[in-house]
């Protein structure tokens, strides 16, 4: 009897004891039903558990967060632990950090504020371990602390420090950012405090240098009391607990955002709480099962409230901006709604979207920005983070693709779910680009058309990639973009192999079974294919580990004799396999549907379900469907979802006859907008096209533009009418004469560009041929973008004169030789190099070329290799654009219009601008070349001494005069000093599409000497003498219209006057060094 009363009081101690263990707080406490220990994801899991209290008080005299933090650290896992360590975020952002060494490697100047530069990021003091000071070692964003009492599993330390977080106005973009909120400060709190690491079960410690992406923390319960000045409304994570004290109900009507429903964009806010210096208020939160802890403050903050199934949905807007967040509560609770049911329940008490200008995600708090109704993306966005990031808190810094791609997913199922299936406002419902817009389909532009551009240019980086480790790129770069889109897209995909059901069930079982742990790709996968019981390991491994395309094509449609079935041939044209879905249109509009499964799994599906295509890569490439379709087929088309994200639609589509892929192409009228993506079809756009020059008069035609997701099959093509009307009268036929007698009746341009195959993108074919103003050209070759840097091009082109008469559209009739029988053809090859420094950036091109294919009558044999490099640095204010160019040519049979020319560009130059290919709005006597002073017109290009345009430059050797204004070789360096910046007025009326470049600049060069006939100086004969270095300084003005209004894709256009009033060397009729110059030219000179 003893005994058993010793027993059971043994017993009810121990109970005691595990009931006590489990009431530590409100995070660790077995009524909490979220807590991981009440509902473990599985057996073997653990995770730490913190308790943060920390106050704080905002200081706006110097923009400081002063704070005081106590953390309570239990030691789940089965390690003892002999250290900690601590995340300070914001010391990324000072100098010296290991941030600012990769902004250095991308030429990215940090731009630091006066704070930053001096090391202020977040300043520790005195921080102790259980009442002990405690040794520290900080390596810029990790802080390690020493315990000096081992921590053992089941134990727990309390660690307690002061802080000072410090906001500043530098150039890298920080989270934690303050800017002017109509006289006050805007202040957004974010990754403000000293955050313990993360020690986990897969990795241990997350010990990464914090580089400006993703963050990772423990959850638990935040217990944050914020000290701010009177005026300020403020939220943040978690329950606030004083709301009678800091928001009173006479306070909080004032501030609902109905009451500002007619506010002006942008006007002054009122004054509800005056700022008086000294008076404060204590805002005190409280957030349990978080994993981290954010606030915005804001005088001109104004709020509105609404509630579903008892959670606060909260939008808190400046004033200026609360006419356009009036329906921000209501959208909110249909977000919240949304994924409750569609993917599990929202765990917190409340929700809050701030404006706050920004794009960020925390716990119970999204910092979002913009206005009704383009806002709704990023809100559906942010706050879909309460679900992948906040209540399942994946190591986004390890893998970001757990966090920002399962949300990416997210935005598109939430947009579609609660708008449909187009981006509400996305289409203009009046004005002229009404009638040339499309609205966003949601699916693809926020999903697929990404994703499409990235498989299609090989962009792509493995999901299963460390967010840091994206090239060294900073901030999105380096196919960054792969974490959202690709990672968006494998979930759509993963619904088109298991069917819509199965997949909704699947991944509201991941969610229930991972909230408030961390799970990683292992988990999801595991969890996945646990509960479909259905092997996913092939879809998997090739999302997750490769950049393998997906790409399918539909093949030859054959008739099966003597029968009403078809035989339709697909083809794998990429390494990735999946299932196909696929649609039959007969002759007679009626519609079979089919499944073509790639493994044993057969999805839930009304269609009929066809023999299984097994294979992968070049295993089993092609696959043939035999299919029943009275009356005959029309069309097939793979996908009708369009979920199935094939980097190329076009070939996914294809009916019988001759044009086979017509369905997947669209035609439409060109209103001159910019094109938009279409992954689904190729877009084609044709328009009038009309022009002018004097000998030809109006040239009335039509232009058709095109291409696949400005990738593929890129086509730019034109053909006009030359109709003779407001032909000028030298150019008239002669009485008795055919119209078109002299001049030919049409001219023509065809552009085409596409890459070589669809597996080397990088490398394309390029075809040109033309017939305009008299000069026909042919150019073919290839175009290797060897990176984002390097540009290698190879190609051959031909040129000459249709007739004698083509010399009449020539600015410079007798500087273009080449004629049919003596036709300019070369090969080139060409390397262009693109650079970044430190406040500037640069190019070099390096080109050669060598004749061919001359003809048999006295053939060119010019050749020549040329290096051109152009820097563009910024000096304070100043813009400093400079130019070192050289060529050095062979040969002494010449094209005349491919020589170098000494003012500027070439005539075969002047072909590639519209505007100087012929004559028209250069006045005829500012062309041709004169022994005896200056003129007005110059193009950039060749040596550019712009000073010496029209002259044909002439030197004195051994008594005889040669001239320089064109030659076989020459070098110059020219230079461009901007100072427009230091004139910031901009008239209202021309800020918003006129330009002003206002510059000093100065050119100089030299020029191989040749001879030439007194009578005709355009005949040469090259030497091996070298001229005078020619000089000119001066100042110039560049007018650039920026834009044509609703005609998107126009080009800009750029007027450049130049005053060259000092030469070096002067012409005979004007020998003064210092006089009145200009000369006119389109564009810039470089």
């Amino acid at each position: 009897m003893r005994l058993f009363t010793l027993l059971s009081f043994a017993c009810i101690l121990s109970a005691l004891s595990v009931s006590a263990q489990w009431r530590d707080n409100v995070y660790r406490n077995s009524a909490n039903e979220h807590y991981w220990q009440n509902r473990m994801p599985d057996k073997a899991y653990w995770q730490q558990d913190v308790a943060y209290n920390i106050n704080a008080t905002i200081h706006e005299e110097d923009d400081r967060v002063e704070g005081q933090e106590e953390l309570t650290y239990w030691n789940n896992s089965p390690d003892t632990l002999q250290y900690v360590y601590f995340h300070l975020y914001q010391n990324a952002f000072i100098k010296g950090s290991y941030l600012g060494g990769l902004e250095k490697l991308n030429n990215t100047d940090p731009g630091y504020g006066e704070k930053e530069a001096a090391g202020l990021g977040i300043v520790i003091d005195n921080v102790q371990v259980n009442g002990t000071a405690a040794k520290t070692e900080l390596d810029n964003t990790i802080m390690k602390v020493y315990l000096a009492t081992t921590l053992k599993p089941g134990g727990k330390i309390t660690i307690k420090m002061g802080f000072n977080t410090y906001y500043d106005k530098g150039q890298t973009r920080r989270r934690m950012k303050m800017y002017d909120a109509w006289g006050f400060k805007h202040y957004n709190g974010c990754q403000w405090f000293p955050k313990v690491s993360v020690y986990d079960r897969m990795h241990g410690w997350d010990t990464y240098q914090h580089l400006n992406k993703e963050f990772y923390g423990d959850y638990g319960v935040y217990d944050v009391t914020l000290d701010f000045p009177s005026n300020y409304v403020v939220e943040a994570s978690g329950e606030l607990q004083n709301r009678s004290e800091v928001l009173p109900a006479d306070l909080r009507e004032k501030l609902d955002i109905k009451n500002f429903k007619d506010k002006k964009w942008d006007e002054a806010p009122s004054t509800i709480t005056p700022y008086v210096k000294g008076e404060r208020k204590k805002w005190h939160f409280v957030a349990n099962n978080v994993h981290d802890f954010a606030f915005t403050g804001d005088p001109s903050y104004r709020i509105g409230t609404a509630y579903w199934k008892g959670i606060e949905c909260v939008a808190i807007v400046q004033e200026p901006h609360a006419a356009k967040w009036q329906n921000a509560p209501d959208y909110i609770t249909k977000i919240i709604k949304t994924f409750s049911e569609d993917i599990g329940m929202y765990r917190y008490p409340k929700i809050v979207a701030a404006d706050a200008a920004d794009g960020m995600e925390y716990p119970m708090l999204t910092l979002d920005g913009g206005a009704e109704p383009g806002y709704r993306g990023l809100l559906v966005h942010e706050i879909g983070h309460n679900w992948f990031y906040g209540q399942v808190g994946s190591n986004e810094t390890y893998r970001a693709a757990m966090d920002e791609g399962f949300t990416q997913f997210l935005t598109a199922w939430g947009l579609r779910r609660i708008d449909g299936d187009t981006i509400l406002g996305s289409k203009p419902t009046k004005g002229y680009r009404k009638l040339f817009t499309d609205p966003g389909i949601v699916l693809d532009k926020n999903i697929s058309n990404p994703y499409t551009m990235a498989a299609l240019n090989q962009n792509e980086v493995p999901l299963n990639t460390h967010s840091d480790d994206f090239h060294n790129a900073l901030n999105h770069g380096g196919g960054y973009g792969t974490v959202y889109y690709k990672t968006a897209n494998m979930l759509y995909n993963l619904q088109y192999v298991l069917g819509d059901t199965l997949f909704q069930n699947a991944l509201k079982h991941y969610f229930d079974q991972w909230k408030f742990a961390h799970p990683y790709f292992e988990d999801f996968r595991a969890s996945m294919i646990q509960y479909t019981h259905v092997d996913l390991s092939w879809f998997f491994d090739e999302w997750f580990e490769t950049t393998k395309a997906l790409d399918y094509h539909v093949g030859r449609i054959s008739k099966i004799g003597g029968t009403d079935s078809v035989a339709i041939r697909f083809r794998r044209k990429g390494e990735m396999q999946m299932p196909i879905d696929f649609t039959v249109t007969a002759k007679d509009g009626a519609k079979y549907n089919f499944y073509v499964p790639n493994t044993w799994f057969t999805k839930q599906t009304n269609a009929t379900v066809l023999p299984k295509w097994y294979g992968w890569g070049k295993m089993n490439a092609s696959y043939t469907a035999r299919v029943a379709v009275p009356g005959g087929v029309k069309s097939v088309q793979i996908d009708t979802s369009f979920r199935l994200t094939d980097r190329d639609e076009v070939d996914n589509y294809r009916r019988k006859g001759l044009f086979g892929c017509k369905g997947a192409v669209r035609a439409t009228l060109d209103g001159g907008l910019n094109q938009q993506y279409d992954r689904r079809r190729y877009r084609l756009y044709v328009r009038p096209d009309v022009w002018w020059n004097p000998i030809d008069g109006i040239k009335a035609g039509a232009h058709v533009e095109g291409d696949y997701m400005f990738t593929l099959y890129k086509l730019d093509a034109s053909v006009w009418l030359n109709t003779h009307l407001l032909q000028e009268d030298a150019y008239l036929s002669y009485r008795g004469d055919g119209p078109y007698k002299i001049y030919a009746p049409v001219h023509y341009s065809f552009n085409y560009a596409s890459p070589v195959s669809r597996n080397y993108p990088k490398l394309a074919m390029q075809i040109n041929s033309r017939f305009i103003d008299g000069i026909w050209y042919q150019r073919g070759g290839f175009n290797w973008m060897q990176s984002d840097k390097n540009l290698i091009q190879g190609y051959a082109q031909s040129m000459w004169m249709h007739d004698a008469q083509a010399g009449d559209y020539r600015i410079t009739p007798r500087d273009f030789t080449s004629t049919w029988t003596r036709p300019n053809t070369s090969i080139n090859l060409a390397w262009t190099h693109n650079y970044n420094y430190m406040h500037g950036a640069g190019r070099y091109t390096l080109s050669l070329r060598a004749p061919m294919l001359n003809g048999n009558n006295t053939p060119s044999n010019y050749s020549y290799a040329q290096l051109e490099s152009i820097n563009t640095n910024f000096v304070k204010k100043f813009e400093v654009r400079t130019r070192v160019f050289g060529r050095y040519g062979m040969g002494n049979r010449f094209p005349s219009e491919s020589l170098l020319y000494l003012a500027g560009g070439s005539p075969e130059d002047l072909m590639e601008n519209k505007y100087t290919r012929s004559k028209g709005f250069v006045p005829d006597e500012w062309g041709g070349i004169s022994k005896y002073d200056m003129n007005h017109f110059q193009q950039g290009g060749g040596l550019n001494l712009r000073g010496y345009a029209g002259y044909n430059a002439p030197d004195e050797r051994n008594g005889a005069v040669l001239e320089s204004y064109k030659g076989r070789s020459g070098a110059a360096v020219n230079l461009e000093i901007g100072f427009e910046n230091y004139f910031p007025y901009r008239p209202r009326l021309f800020r918003n599409w006129l330009h002003v470049n206002a510059y000093a600049f100065a050119d100089a060069g030299i020029m191989q000497l040749s001879y030439f006939s007194t009578s005709n100086v355009y005949n040469i004969v090259p030497t091996n003498m070298w001229s005078d270095v020619r000089m000119d300084a001066g100042l110039g003005f560049a007018f650039t219209v920026k834009n044509w209004g609703v005609f998107e894709k126009a080009k800009p256009l750029t007027l450049r006057i130049d005053f060259p009033v000092f030469v070096n060397r002067t012409p005979y009729s004007n020998p003064q060094y210092l006089a009145y110059r200009y000369v006119i030219g389109i564009n810039r000179a470089f």
